[in-house]
């Protein structure tokens, strides 16, 4: 009979305990680095109610918060090659309390710069020939300003390579003219004619 109520007891315990918001160990919720600059959150359960995923930087400032609504399982990625290098920390908190939490170091090693090549030659008067040739497939802007007015503005898409020549009419040949290539995976490049 004692043993009886001990196991009651217990039971009763271990009930009160989880009504109470503790999880089990085996909360299906994990944070691993996938990539040089990503990080996977995996989300095993049906949620009970909203996930937080929240980014602290190393002096634990917030720079970035994501509230997730799903009510099934979910998979999310977080990209920080657009952050400063450093140590940043990942914390997911559920509908009961914090789920997980991971540190990743970024540094600037990581952060891969696209590889390009570009190029800007004066042809006569105002006449201009922008070379631009990259690895990988992107979609391209190119900016060109007159005394630091922008005059003309374009946009391809998808492309890995540009040879095209610019006729600017109504520009000073004195004028300081100069071409802006900017991608949409991170390059970009100001070039003047000489």
């Amino acid at each position: 009979m004692r043993v009886f109520i001990a196991l009651m007891i217990a039971f009763g315990v271990s009930m009160s305990t989880m009504a109470a918001g503790e999880r089990p160990a085996d909360v299906p919720v994990s944070i691993r680095k996938v990539d040089d600059n990503k990080v996977q959150l995996l989300y095993g359960a049906n949620p009970e109610g909203p996930v937080t995923v929240k980014i602290y930087d190393a002096n634990n400032f917030l720079v970035q918060k994501d509230r997730i609504t799903s009510k099934n399982a979910f998979a999310k990625y977080y990209d920080f090659s657009q952050l400063k290098p450093g140590k940043y920390t990942v914390e997911v908190v559920d509908a009961q309390n914090k789920v997980e939490k991971l540190a990743v170091h970024f540094s600037a090693a990581n952060s891969r710069q696209p590889v390009v090549y570009s190029k800007l030659e004066k042809v006569e008067g105002n006449a201009f020939k922008l070379t631009y040739n990259a690895l990988l497939e992107s979609d391209l802007s190119i900016f060109v300003f007159e005394n630091d007015k922008l005059i003309h503005e374009e946009r391809l898409d998808s492309v890995s390579g540009v040879q095209k020549l610019y006729r600017l009419v109504g520009v000073s040949p004195s004028a300081n003219v100069e071409f802006v290539v900017a991608t949409k995976d991170g390059y970009s490049k100001l070039m003047a004619a000489k």
